[in-house]
């Protein structure tokens, strides 16, 4: 049996080793040339979409002028364009390109496959407790 003292420490340690690992078979998956702060913006910029590149950098919790560098490459490379924003004419929006939406299809299908295997082994009750237990988590360390 486990000591209850380490079971935080257990938990921290599972969830990152849980996330390298969905995030390399994901990666796998996908086979996209991209590096990890790439791969990071590009997931960013899927989950959150018409975002600035100053939100991105704010999420990403890195500078501007390294967003920009980013975007720079993704938009060369056919992942994005930057559009002018709807509200503020000064600021753009950053939107998926044709490689963008293929890589959103490509990681959607994975996400598909992931979740047909959690359910083949929880039940949706598991799924659900765990799913509440991880945002209760997630709060905790927000208030850090």
């Amino acid at each position: 049996m486990m000591n209850n003292e380490n079971l935080p420490e257990e938990i921290n340690k599972t969830l990152e080793e849980l996330w390298l690992l969905l995030e390399t078979k994901e990666r796998a998956y996908t086979n996209f040339q991209l590096n990890n702060q790439q791969y990071s913006l590009l997931t960013l910029i899927i989950r959150h979409p018409l975002s600035t590149p100053t939100e991105l950098a704010e999420k990403m919790n890195i500078t501007k002028s390294a967003i920009s560098q980013q975007l720079v490459k993704l938009e060369a490379e056919g992942y994005i364009y930057r559009k002018q924003h709807v509200d503020d004419k000064r600021a753009f929006s950053v939107e998926l390109a044709e490689k963008g939406l293929l890589y959103k299809k490509e990681m959607d299908r994975f996400m598909q496959q992931v979740s047909e295997k959690y359910y083949a082994i929880l039940s949706p009750q598991e799924l659900t407790s765990f799913l509440s237990a991880l945002q209760k988590l997630t709060k905790v360390i927000e208030g850090l």
